[in-house]
């Protein structure tokens, strides 16, 4: 089953869909009304924790990788070059990593944030405004003609998810 999705601006319009589903034959435990945005983030799979962490601990990981390279460079330097003892260069190393994982952190929430409100954005400010938005379950051959049908009765941003 795939779920199709379709944002209506008015309750009378969601509620002529809905009718019109059913006589397409379309049960009603396949469709679903939602004016909640904490069931549209759900549906949608974009929770804002679980998206931004995501991409912080992606962040992280490349932070700490392209930062592990100037990290061991300049431990080398502070111990060979300058003098100083292994232990002034651990610290380097550790520094830098931290600093990496700092600022790939924060470029992650940054873009996971940026990530979740593009995907969510037009249903979760369309329920915020009155708006309906009507989910199917229509398995992949019915997919296009949910999608047909729920642009006929004048649905926004319907999709496949």
């Amino acid at each position: 089953m795939k779920p199709i999705i379709g944002l209506f601006r008015r309750e009378v319009e969601s509620s002529l869909s809905v009718n019109r589903l059913k006589e397409a034959g379309y049960a009603e435990e396949e469709i679903s009304v939602l004016t909640q945005e904490s069931a549209i983030r759900k549906l949608l799979g974009c929770e804002p924790t679980c998206e931004v962490s995501r991409y912080a601990a992606w962040g992280i990981s490349f932070g700490i990788v392209i930062y592990a390279i100037f990290g061991m460079v300049a431990g080398w330097c502070q111990c060979n070059l300058l003098g100083f003892g292994q232990v002034y260069g651990i610290f380097t190393v550790l520094g830098v990593l931290l600093a990496g994982a700092i600022v790939g952190g924060l470029l992650g929430c940054i873009v996971g944030v940026a990530e979740f409100e593009k995907d969510s954005h037009l249903y979760v400010q369309g329920a915020r405004l009155g708006g309906r938005v009507i989910v199917v379950q229509a398995s992949e051959e019915d997919a296009e003609r949910v999608k047909r049908i729920l642009e006929q009765e004048n649905a926004s941003g319907v999709k496949a998810l």
